[in-house]
């Protein structure tokens, strides 16, 4: 499967001098880590970032003489470095939520069948945080851990985006319309599923994003009631229908009360 980034306000046009730098080298690193074991060539690194080889090339040698990415010249690819693995080793009691949840995750994976997604919020995007495949033949794996998009984006971020207050909401509606615009999320239709999610009691989404597929997912509450996460299923729209539908969305708000009681002090650390 072709590798795709998501360029991120970092990327964009106007950055100049050493944020452009970060942002091209955020860029390199990403296609680094989705490339996994296969690795990249340069011509692919530039492909994938759609930066020019010249470039590419600057950002990779500036990554390998800083230990933040390897290179195999028998076949001519590149690598994350060890120093990544340092980094995440040492920073691993930060990001202890990720671990602390996955036993949840799995239990309704188990319970389900389908895929489920753990997601936070980091400012203005919602974070895939965890995910869990259940045993259904046809899975639907629209994000990887790590990934993000813009609050109200996809079902686990809009379940987010609906627990904000009215005036927060406008602000992402003002600041985020061109970062929703690669997903063909306008503004209008943003106020209108965050009403649909209040609505309903949880937040879904229905081919939007991938046709055939559907989402349905509830907030997870700190013990301020601040949403700061969400959990989630995802699978193709026919095991999303009625009556089933509503049984998941059951099972979800069990499983995210029991996130919300058993881990209250890390999700206030958010």
């Amino acid at each position: 499967m072709e590798a795709s980034i998501s360029k991120g306000p970092a990327s964009e046009a106007g950055d100049s001098g050493a944020h452009q730098n970060i942002a091209r080298t955020a860029l390199v690193l990403d296609a680094l880590a989705m490339a996994g074991k296969g690795g990249l060539r340069l011509m692919d690194v530039a492909r994938i970032t759609e930066l020019n080889k010249t470039v590419a090339h600057r950002c990779l040698a500036g990554l390998l003489a800083h230990g933040l990415a390897s290179y195999d010249q028998e076949n001519s690819r590149f690598f994350l470095g060890d120093r990544i693995f340092a980094w995440a080793s040492q920073a691993a009691d930060r990001f202890e939520l990720s671990g602390r949840v996955r036993p949840y995750l799995e239990s309704l994976a188990a319970a389900l069948e389908d895929t489920i997604y753990f997601v936070i919020r980091r400012g203005d995007y919602a974070v895939c945080y965890g995910r869990a495949e259940g045993a259904f033949p046809i899975k639907t794996l629209t994000l990887s851990v790590g990934d993000r998009r813009p609050l109200g984006v996809g079902s686990a971020s809009l379940a987010i985006a609906a627990g904000l207050a009215d005036e927060e909401v406008e602000r992402l509606v003002r600041e985020q319309s061109r970062e929703r615009e690669k997903f063909r999320f306008g503004d209008d239709m943003l106020r209108a599923e965050v009403k649909k999610a209040r609505g309903a009691g949880f937040a879904s989404m229905d081919g939007h994003l991938i046709p055939g597929m559907s989402g349905v997912a509830v907030p997870i509450l700190d013990p301020a009631a601040r949403p700061v996460a969400s959990v989630s299923v995802a699978a193709i729209a026919s095991r999303l229908e009625e009556p089933r539908r509503t049984e998941v969305v059951a099972r979800l708000k069990a499983e995210a009360a029991a996130i919300e009681r058993d881990l209250g002090t890390l999700l206030s650390d958010l």
